[in-house]
């Protein structure tokens, strides 16, 4: 199976996290669910997006080629565009807090 490579950037200016909409696509896909009505949201810090349950870090290494940008944190369940400061974060269906 070939993998989708991952853009560094998104294509859309007003949509800075445009190239990893993809990325959440899959995680929904597989039965992750969306804190926010909203994939990604804007908050103080930047654009993020919020998931209910864990990132599955395996489904998206084997789906997606992902470049150095891009970073996959298994220790913060978290994939952090570090160009954009973008992030994708899960698991908040059980954090107690932020």
């Amino acid at each position: 199976m070939t993998k989708l490579s991952i853009l560094a950037k998104s294509n859309d200016l007003r949509k800075p996290f445009g190239h990893l909409e993809v990325i959440v696509q899959a995680l929904l896909s597989s039965g992750n669910k969306l804190v926010y009505n909203d994939a990604f949201h804007l908050d103080p810090d930047g654009w993020r997006c919020l998931l209910e349950n864990p990132i599955d870090f395996g489904l998206l290494e084997s789906k997606f080629e992902f470049p150095e940008n891009i970073q996959l944190s298994r220790d913060h369940d978290s994939i952090l565009d570090t160009n954009t400061w973008v992030e994708i974060r899960g698991g908040f269906k059980t954090r107690q807090a932020w």
